[in-house]
């Protein structure tokens, strides 16, 4: 018995794969068990089932199996990650579970499958069932079948995909066994019941038995409403808030709830789509051009029978639809033109939307083709018209059917148009058919209800009729206006006739509605679920903004009235007014009528507005003298008037219209213009200012007063500032026109004035508008648009309802902002169709380039005539785009440039040629050269900027251009996608899935650049079509592919950015009535108000206007805020009412915690929004912004400092690692400030900040991992080090071995430091994990962690064997060699007694920091080298900073270990200097032992000094001077308190050898690096006083040597004080004290750079550190501010020069290259310090030659190097200032004039970029004549002056030479002169005759050239070396070495070949000797010229060789003296060559 229960005390995991079956039903029961308790769904505890989970169902045991389904159902119901293993779990059930005998395996087998299902993995379960149906057992195959149907049955068709299924169930249905087919019947008939009669064409191949089987089967179920019974997860919410609904189904329409039960489905969803563009024969396009009818007629008919099938493949059509187009235009046969039409009806219906970039183009033609008299051609075209047109918009037809309606005088034409239109809008929802469409249309249909043709007159009614039902008769009369009863009547009987093909949906609920929805479930019990009223209250505040826009709708029809007559007025007046009244109001005194208008004021004032008769007191006011009063008395009385009648809803445009023209036309009269202004903006609230706008505009301008005219337009510019862009441009763009053409100059300047109001709003499409008018103007109208040159508009302040936030005008859809679209229409627009003629298209089209050269040249002159050209370009498109793809690369790149051109010029209207164009744009992105693939990516920009990216997407265009598997294309097309779909909107989701299996595969793509690029894409593209797809498709992978592709997906989903429409529908949740406020979505807890120093309203609000928002955005509050929130969050955490801040990787739903907990503690929003920004740059400037409030207030961020260190976390998993080192920095002040407070850190903020922070310590940065270290030092001063050690030993179980190591120095630092007693959980557990570290396989880990237990010996000696407990032989010898080692330097110096008398009882905390400074700094060290290591400025700083007892000199001079012990990396970097200044700084700001710091900082305390820890000042005066020298001045010291008790720490001697700082470290030193390290320091006084004590220390020998070595340190220090001063402003500092400052700090740089010594040291980033800030001094002019500024500005010039003088000239050219680099590669450059730093590298240039010997010119021509790979020159094209470019080059040149080819050498093949290469080469070869020595012949010196310009005979000769190499009988003799004329010319250039012939015969040209040479070679070295031919002189020789050394000098891109070939040319130097005659043993006058000849050779050799090869040469000896005879002898043998 013991034997069987012994399992269970084996882990859970053994258990489930024991090989006892007990022992798995066993872990079974208990997985089970666990799976329900675990409470997070995305725990770290499933993980570790996730291998296992798939063995349960494959048990063998039958009772295990069903317990092992039984939990993986649990699993499945609450693990997140269960969806994983649905694979080999549902292929066991499939195989194993569904066919078991027992029942309840079957059903457990079964629940799990649909558990499946439901978590949303319905695809992958589905793929399993249908592999099932093909298994051999029957069993297996009905089960299959039965769980496929369940499924069905309860999710519906919308979650299982019927498709497949359908495919399957003819083999079900033939099946052998009887149960499968009833099984496959049944199955059948479930798809019937959801999908309907959809299904029936699918079984039309079954036999007639089963057909009448299943006829009969669903009969049965016809009629059945199938409704869904199991709801997906993201389903099942919804399903709840229905429940909670269940109670109103009275006010739900029965139809709908049929839509909702049963979704229709359209049949051809389930039909495969058939490609029959492969299927059209050959010969099918010439056949359709053939001459005979019956060809054409034979092609239309198999295209007819093709496109008959009901679902086609997509695919390019282009091609086909214009050959159709062109046979339904041009050809003369009906028959075919009937067939042509019935063809396109066919595609357009069997490719449905993959049509519509083809269907605009065919509208024209087919309304055109009406015209027709035949019945047949004109049904085709009915048909035509109406397939075509599925997927087109009204919009994108209007311009054709205007040109058919308007413009064309066939009545057949205008009728059938109509009719289209009728059976167009008889599919129209209200939407479709919206105001600006009937705005278009109704018009057009106007003017053909007039037309004299009877037929177009019906057809008009009909289609008026027809949308007049589908909009409402309120809708569309404002568009008909006044029209006769007749024809009003026979619209209205059309209307009533009008059949719909559309559902119209139901109008909007009331705006009670949603108040009714709400008060329901109050008065109900409440529901169990609080989503239940939340969705409600949603639901409500959703129906408020149909409401909204119903009563928008209603306000636009009562916007109209029909006029009354004056009867009718009269009769209204009457009863309204006393008839003295009327008769006042036209009395002739004007007194009596003034008395008469302000009765009708008060009247019209006390009346209801509501049910005011608007239009009778307007006209009743109107009457004369009415609104043209001459007394302006009365007339502002009868003003006031209007305006209160304007106020009224009943004042209509009607009632407008009676008194606009009479208000605007007192706009120019002086006393009553600000009445009238008024009133026409009361119009405008009421009714629209587009209106008003245009009509007063309009009037004004028709006036002959200037200034009626000039007061209208400023009027209008007043409201548009008011109401925002609300009007149409159009009509008030051509009313400013009119008004620049005046002859008044105040009206043109008003004109002026409001053409930039609109400005603000339109932009430079306003420029474009206003180019055509006179130049003078437009230079006028430029020059004022150049001031509001990035101006914004302002807020609009009227027109805006407060409670909707929506326009309460005319139309709820105006914007404030102009559509583009709309602007575009503005720009006169030429129509160039008629250009491009016949015999264009055709030459584009010819078979040679040159010719097709030439119509692009004529295409592109054509375009480039015009600014704006409209989107009729005829044949031009289809043309262009064939040759985009053309064989010759030359015409791809003139035709992508002129297709970029067309896009530009058309602007919107490009989108009609996308279709066309843009697949041959996207395949030129395939080409091999780049210069054709950059011109297609840049065209390819162009049109998606003016035509959206939604037309690019859209027919499967981008998916087609993948498929060919170019890696350039698909490089390109992921890097464009990448850029464009970040940002993109409404992109459509199933164009974009179509290029998920491309990119899929191109994610592990072999190419670098494709690989990178796809990647890249991943995030985009899942931004629009959500992570589910992508996942799916990558479950097609391969396995291997497959666990790479998922774990970038979800690294790609947790990027993914928050929905934007989120906060608004928060808002309106909150919202529950009108008016009233809710209480917070969510109340943590109770929140103590009163601590909160000025709290953010946390209460919902109603939709604000946009001045609101833009006011919100610039919070103006304090970043963090004083409150004691941070008890309440950790008690919240505590009790788990909230998360608890623990994960691996940061989720979302941590993220949304962190952001409610700030928005509680009233965190600055601006301050969130950079913090929670996707930019990292926000990010540094949250920090930033952070790290200056420390400053200003200190307790506010300790009152948050929770919510900041757990923000800080998330930025630990960021991959920018300058935020990572921003905020260590950051980090590291706040933990210094808390330190010196006496800040405890509570339990809860460590343990959610410093596991994390560990996490960083095993970072592959050393800055990062240096940084981390720091703070842990800063942490054992706030918190107890026993519980940091814990955390520090967790971290020993990562991966990462730098962890590790890290994590072991820490530990060691611990133990050293505090004792063994800080060893947690105890000493013999820690060190018995650590010693397991020694066995690691990382080095740096075993190290690390044998110096740790080291650590340990020395404090418990031998006792620490037993503490590590067994380890092995080898890991404890190594143990023991090392305490060997370590006691020899370090003996135990502690007895068992004496650790337990030293042991701290407690982690050493800041109020016992006496102790632990004793401890730190009492011990002896070894003594490696007087230097200062950063963790000993750390330390001393941070016990400094705890115990503030102390002076710095103390705490500096008491530390004793070295730099390299403790800090060997980095040790001497440049960020390790300046971090040791940072942090010494830091230390010296904290303490306030100095008076000086009490003006700095007066609420800062001052401390006595302990007389325990006085230096000794004599000891330090001997130290540094000897005893005749008085000490430095020191710190003056507070010793007021001396004389009071002090409480001194307990030192244990036998623990501490006390030894003087001596024994380690020098003390001068030390005292240097304190004064050093206050020059920088924000107390002026304090700096000031640290610059004396330098400039002293440099005057005396013994400190000045000091210094030497701390050069560096000295000018970061310097430095970063000037950034200081920089900073500083006069309301934090003394002027005064800044500018002594200044002055002292740049007197100490001219001393420095004054001495050699110390110059030279300073190094390059120093020296660019430095130079920057001077030259920034004066570029940013602060120093204007100081009485000194010219001694300052003196002073800095001559310390520039002084810098450049002495520096070390390596380091300062690459200072002066590098930061120009660095001000090119930042854009906020100021440009004059760009322009001084050039300046500085000038200066530098002119003196640079005499610098040669001590420059290193590699290091230069690296930095070089570097700047050109950078910016290279062909990204300075688009530049305005190429000086630095050019300032670079002149560097290089410098270089080559007094280096020459020798520079070469010093180029690093390898590294060096091509550009560098090349500029260095053609220098060379520039001045290669300058830097010959030999005197060259006239002859010859005109050849080098033009070395590649040949003479007319030369010419003439090459020319009969290569005549010669081409013809077949001559070709060697012509190779035979030509080698003769390279070897008579050798600086003659045969390029161009190369250049024309192709690379085959250039090779053969060569190889015959080395052929002769070698033939040559052998017959010369056959003869005797003494005998040469009478041909071959000696001066020939001397040629052909030339032309040897030439052809070696200019192999391998020009570069000197290397020194180890040097003997190589010396014999080849040899031989040519040999050959020429020119043997040593001559002793003739032809020898010595031979000799001479050799001589200057190797003189050339010399100047060109490298120096190594010139180091092993023997031909350095000077050429020989020659006499007068030997220079005849040499003339005379030149005469002889000449001839």
């Amino acid at each position: 018995m013991e034997e069987d229960t012994e399992f269970t005390k084996l882990p859970l995991e053994e258990r489930c794969v024991h090989k006892l079956w007990k022992a798995r039903v066993h872990g079974y029961e208990e997985a089970a068990k666990l799976f329900r308790q675990i409470p997070d769904e995305k725990a770290p505890e499933w993980n570790k089932y996730l291998g296992i989970v798939k063995k349960f169902a494959a048990d063998s045991n039958a009772a295990a199996q069903e317990k092992g389904l039984e939990a993986i159902l649990a699993y499945i119901e609450n693990a997140g990650p269960a969806g994983k293993t649905v694979g080999e779990v549902m292929s066991n059930i499939v195989t194993k579970c569904l066919s078991a005998p027992r029942t309840k395996t079957k059903e457990l087998s079964q629940q799990v499958t649909l558990m499946y299902v439901e978590i949303e993995k319905h695809e992958a379960v589905m793929e399993e069932l249908i592999k099932g149906f093909d298994q051999k057992n029957p069993k297996v195959v009905a089960a299959c079948i039965n769980t496929a149907t369940m499924a069905l049955n309860e999710f519906g068709m919308k979650v299982i995909n019927v498709k497949p299924l359908v495919k399957e169930v003819p083999k079900l249905l033939d099946h052998r066994d009887k149960i499968v087919r009833d099984e496959g019947k049944a199955l059948i008939v479930e798809i019937y019941r959801w999908v309907g009669v959809a299904v029936k064409p699918q079984l039309s191949n079954l036999k007639p038995v089963q057909l009448t089987e299943l006829e009969a089967e669903f009969e049965k179920v016809a009629g059945e409403k199938v409704v869904p019974t199991r709801y997906l997860r993201s389903q099942q919410q919804k399903q709840q808030v229905a429940a909670v609904e269940e109670g109103e189904g009275d006010e739900v329409d029965a139809e709908e709830e049929d839509e909702a039960a049963a979704p229709a489905i359209d049949p051809l969803e389930l039909i495969d789509p058939v490609d029959i563009l492969s299927k059209l024969p050959k010969d099918f396009y010439e056949k359709l051009e053939a001459k005979k009818w019956q060809e054409r007629k034979e092609a239309m008919d198999e295209l007819e029978k093709l496109v008959q099938n009901p679902k086609l493949e997509g695919g390019d059509y282009g091609e086909l639809v214009r050959a159709l187009k062109k046979i339904i235009q041009k050809d003369s046969n009906v028959m075919i033109v009937a067939l042509a039409g019935k063809c396109v009806a066919g595609l357009a219906n069997g490719l449905k939307k993959k049509f519509q970039p083809y269907a605009s183009a065919c509208v024209s033609c087919i309304l055109e083709k009406f015209k027709e008299k035949k019945q047949n051609v004109v049904t085709a075209m009915r048909e035509a018209i109406d397939a075509v047109t599925q997927n087109l918009t009204l919009e994108t037809m209007l311009e054709d059917i205007t040109e058919a309606i308007e413009k064309n005088k066939n009545p057949a034409v205008k009728s059938e148009t109509s009719s289209f239109l009728t059976r167009y809008f008889s599919r129209c929802t209200p939407q479709m058919l919206d105001k600006k469409m009937l705005k278009a249309y109704v018009p057009l249909l106007l003017k053909a209800l007039n037309d004299p043709d009877a037929t177009v007159r019906d057809s008009a009614a009909e289609a008026l009729g027809t949308a007049m039902k589908a909009v409402t008769e309120k809708s569309i009369m404002p568009f008909i206006g006044d029209l006769d009863n007749i024809k009003m009547q026979k619209i209205k009987e059309c209307c009533e006739k009008a059949v719909m093909t559309v559902k119209i949906p139901k109008s909007a609920r009331p705006a009670t509605a949603p108040a009714k929805v709400v008060a329901k479930p109050a008065s109900a019990p409440p529901p169990k679920k609080p989503t239940g009223p939340k969705k409600v209250l949603s639901g409500g505040a959703k129906a408020a903004k149909p409401a909204a826009k119903k009563q928008a709708a209603a306000s636009t029809v009562s916007n109209f009235e029909r006029e009354m007559a004056d009867e009718e007025v009269e009769a209204i007046v009457s009863e309204l007014l006393p008839p003295q009244l009327l008769n006042d109001l036209v009395d002739a005194n004007w007194k009596t009528r003034l008395a008469g208008a302000e009765q009708l004021l008060q009247l019209v004032s006390n009346m209801d507005k509501s049910d005011m008769q608007a239009q009778a007191l307007v006209k009743t006011l109107s009457r004369k003298p009415g609104l043209k009063d001459n007394n302006f008395q009365v007339m502002k009385a009868k003003l006031d008037v209007v305006k209160a009648i304007a106020e009224s809803p009943k004042f209509t445009r009607t009632s407008a219209n009676l008194c606009l023209q009479d208000v605007a036309e007192k706009l120019g009269d002086a006393k009553t213009g600000v009445a009238a202004a008024e009133v026409l903006t009361t119009i405008a609230d009421n009714l629209k200012l587009d209106f008003v706008a245009t009509e007063v505009l309009s009037f004004g301008l028709s006036q002959k007063s200037p200034k009626i005219q000039q007061e209208s337009m400023a009027w209008l510019s007043n409201a548009i500032k008011e109401y925002g862009f609300v009007i149409q441009p159009k009509p008030v763009l051509e009313n400013i026109r009119k008004a620049l053409a005046s002859t008044n100059v105040a009206v043109r300047t008003s004109a002026i004035s409001l053409l930039c109001t609109l400005y603000l709003y339109m932009g430079d499409t306003l420029r474009r508008i206003m180019e055509s008018e006179k130049p003078a103007i437009v230079q006028q109208i430029n020059a004022e648009f150049d001031k509001l040159e990035g101006q914004r508009p302002p807020t609009p302040i009227k027109g805006m309802t407060v409670s909707t936030g929506e326009d309460n005008s005319e139309s709820v859809e105006d914007d404030q902002n102009p559509d583009p679209d709309n602007l575009q229409e503005l720009l006169p627009r030429v129509d160039i169709s008629g250009q491009f003629t016949d015999a264009i298209i055709s030459q584009l089209s010819d078979t040679n380039w040159k010719m097709r050269d030439e119509a692009l040249q004529k295409v592109s002159t054509i375009v480039n005539a015009n600014a704006y050209v409209t989107a009729n370009l005829g044949e031009l498109p289809a043309a262009l785009a064939k040759r985009l793809t053309d064989s010759n690369k030359i015409i791809c790149q003139s035709t992508f440039t002129i297709c970029r051109q067309l896009g530009e010029k058309l602007g919107a209207q490009c989108k009609q040629h996308i279709r066309t164009l843009m697949p041959s744009m996207l395949q030129g992105l395939s080409d091999s050269k780049s210069q054709v693939r950059s011109l297609a990516m840049d065209c390819i920009k162009v049109w998606a900027e003016q035509s959206g990216l939604k037309e690019i997407y859209e027919g499967e265009m981008i998916a087609d251009a993948l498929k060919t598997g170019n890696p350039f294309l698909k490089a390109e097309l992921f890097q464009w996608m990448a850029e464009s779909l970040t940002n993109a909107k409404k992109i459509s989701k199933e164009d974009l899935i179509a290029t998920l299996p491309h990119l899929m595969a191109a994610v592990e793509d072999r190419n670098a650049d494709v690989r990178k690029n796809a990647q890249d894409a991943v995030l985009p593209i899942m931004i629009h079509v959500g992570f589910e797809p992508m996942a799916r498709q990558s479950q097609k992978l391969s396995a291997a592919s497959r666990t790479a592709v998922t774990t970038m997906l979800e690294k790609a989903r947790a990027s993914l950015p928050a929905k934007p429409a989120a906060p608004p529908k928060a808002a309106a949740k909150g919202a529950p009535a009108k008016g009233k406020l809710a209480p917070p979505a969510a109340a943590p807890a109770k929140i103590n108000t009163n601590t909160i120093t000025k709290s953010k309203p946390t209460i919902a609000k109603p939709s604000a206007t946009s001045r609101n928002k833009k006011e919100d955005d610039q919070d103006l509050s304090p970043l963090l805020q004083v409150n004691n929130l941070k008890t309440q969050r950790m008690a919240d955490e505590q009790k788990l009412r909230v998360l608890k801040w623990n994960f691996t990787t940061p989720r979302d739903e941590f993220v949304d915690l962190l952001k409610d907990q700030m928005t509680t503690a009233a965190v600055n929003k601006s301050l969130m929004d950079k913090m929670f920004h996707n930019d990292f740059k926000f990010h540094l400037k949250a920090i930033d912004a952070l790290n200056e409030f420390l400053n200003v207030n200190p307790q506010a961020t300790v009152s948050n400092l929770d919510l900041i260190l757990k923000w800080l976390t998330l930025r630990f998993f960021d991959t920018n690692p300058s935020v990572l080192l921003r905020g260590l920095e950051y980090l590291l002040t706040v933990f210094a400030m808390l330190a010196e407070d006496g800040y405890n850190m509570p339990e809860m903020e460590a343990s959610s900040f410093i596991p994390y922070l560990i996490l960083k310590s095993g970072d592959p940065k050393d800055t990062v991992r240096n940084g981390v270290k720091n703070i842990m030092h800063q942490i054992t001063l706030i918190y107890p080090c026993s519980r940091l050690f814990a955390y520090v030993m967790e971290g020993l179980k990562s991966k990462n071995s730098r962890q590790r190591t890290e994590c072991l120095e820490e530990l060691g630092l611990l133990i050293d430091n505090y004792g063994i007693s800080v060893s947690q959980p105890t000493p013999a557990a820690a060190l018995k994990e650590i010693a397991r570290q020694i066995s690691d396989r990382d080095n740096s880990v075993r190290t690390a962690a044998l110096n740790c237990v080291v650590q340990a010996w020395h404090q418990e000696g031998e006792k620490i064997y037993k503490m590590i407990g067994q380890i092995s032989d080898k890991e404890l010898s190594l143990l023991q060699e090392r305490i060997k080692r370590a006691g020899k330097t370090r003996p135990v110096i502690k007895t068992a007694v004496e650790v337990a008398a030293s042991r701290p009882t407690k982690a050493v905390r800041p109020n016992a920091v006496a102790q632990e400074v004793a401890e730190r700094y009492s011990e002896p060290e070894e003594v490696v080298e007087p230097t200062y290591s950063y963790e000993d400025l750390t330390e001393a700083g941070s016990s400094a900073l705890s115990s503030r007892t102390g002076s710095v000199e103390e705490i500096i001079l008491s530390s004793g270990s070295s730099l390299e012990v403790l800090n060997p990396r980095g040790s001497n970097s440049l960020d390790s200097i300046k971090r040791n200044l940072l942090l010494l700084d830091l230390r010296m700001n904290r303490l306030g032992d100095s008076p000086v710091s009490s003006k700095a900082n007066p609420s800062h305390r001052q401390r006595p000094i302990s007389a325990a820890f006085r230096l000794d000042y004599d000891l330090l005066e001997d130290l540094e001077n000897g005893p005749s020298v008085k000490a430095p001045q020191l710190l003056k010291m507070d010793l007021d308190d001396i004389g009071n008790d002090v409480r001194m720490p307990r030192l244990d001697p036998a623990k501490h050898m006390i030894t003087s700082p001596l024994t380690n470290r020098s003390g001068a030193t030390a005292t240097v690096e304190l004064h050093i390290g206050r020059l920088c320091n924000h107390n002026l006084d304090r700096s000031i006083e640290a610059c004396k004590e330098v400039e002293m220390m440099m005057r005396r020998e013994a400190s000045s040597k000091t210094l030497v070595a701390m050069t560096d340190q000295v000018l970061v220090a310097i430095t970063n004080q000037l950034q200081v001063l920089q900073k500083a402003t006069a309301e934090t500092h003394d002027l005064q004290l800044m500018s002594v400052n200044y002055t002292l700090l740049i007197a100490i740089l001219r001393s420095i750079f004054s001495s050699p010594q110390m110059a030279t040291r300073a190094s390059q980033a120093v020296i660019r550190d430095v130079m920057s800030s001077l030259l920034l001094m004066l570029v940013e002019q602060k120093l204007e501010r100081f009485n000194t500024e010219d001694q300052i500005v003196r002073l800095t010039n001559s310390l520039v020069v002084r810098i450049i003088e002495n520096a070390d000239h390596t380091r300062l050219v690459t200072a002066q290259v590098r930061m120009l680099h660095d001000c090119i590669s930042n854009p906020n450059t100021h440009p004059k310090f760009t322009e001084l730093v050039m300046k500085s590298l000038w200066k530098v240039m002119r003196v640079i030659e005499q610098w040669q010997e001590q420059l290193d010119l590699a290091a230069v021509l690296r930095e070089v190097n570097h700047f050109l790979v950078d910016f290279p020159s062909h990204t300075w094209r688009d530049r305005k200032d190429l000086t630095p470019l050019k300032t670079i080059k002149t560097l290089v040149h410098t270089m080559v004039q007094f280096k020459g080819a020798t520079l070469l050498t010093y180029l690093n093949k390898e590294d060096t970029c091509n550009e560098l290469s090349k500029i260095v080469n053609k220098y060379i070869s520039t001045s290669a004549p300058k830097l010959g020595d030999r005197p060259a012949a006239p002859r010859e010196q005109q050849q080098l002056a033009s070395p590649h310009r040949l003479s007319k005979t030369t010419h003439h000769q090459l020319s009969a030479i290569f005549k010669k190499i081409g013809s077949k009988d001559q070709t060697r003799e012509g190779l035979e002169q030509l080698y003769d004329f390279q070897k008579m010319n050798p600086d003659a250039d045969i390029a161009p005759f190369l250049e024309k012939a192709s690379q085959f015969f250039q090779e053969y040209i060569e190889k015959g050239l080395k052929t002769i040479e070698t033939d040559r070679s052998r017959q010369g070295s056959t003869a005797a070396s003494s005998i040469s031919s009478p041909q071959e002189t000696p001066s020939e020789s001397g040629v052909e070495l030339g032309l040897y050394l030439r052809q070696q000098n200019s192999e391998d891109g020009d570069m000197i070949p290397a020194s180890d070939k040097a003997n190589y040319y010396k014999e080849k130097l040899k031989a040519l000797q040999h050959k020429a005659g020119l043997g040593a043993n001559e002793e003739s006058m032809d020898n010595r010229v031979d000799d001479m000849n050799r001589n200057h050779a190797q003189k050339e050799l010399l100047d060109n060789l490298p120096r190594s090869v010139l180091g092993e040469s023997n031909l350095s000896s000077p050429p020989k003296q020659t006499d007068a005879a030997s220079l005849e002898l040499i003339k005379q043998r030149l005469e002889r060559l000449k001839r």
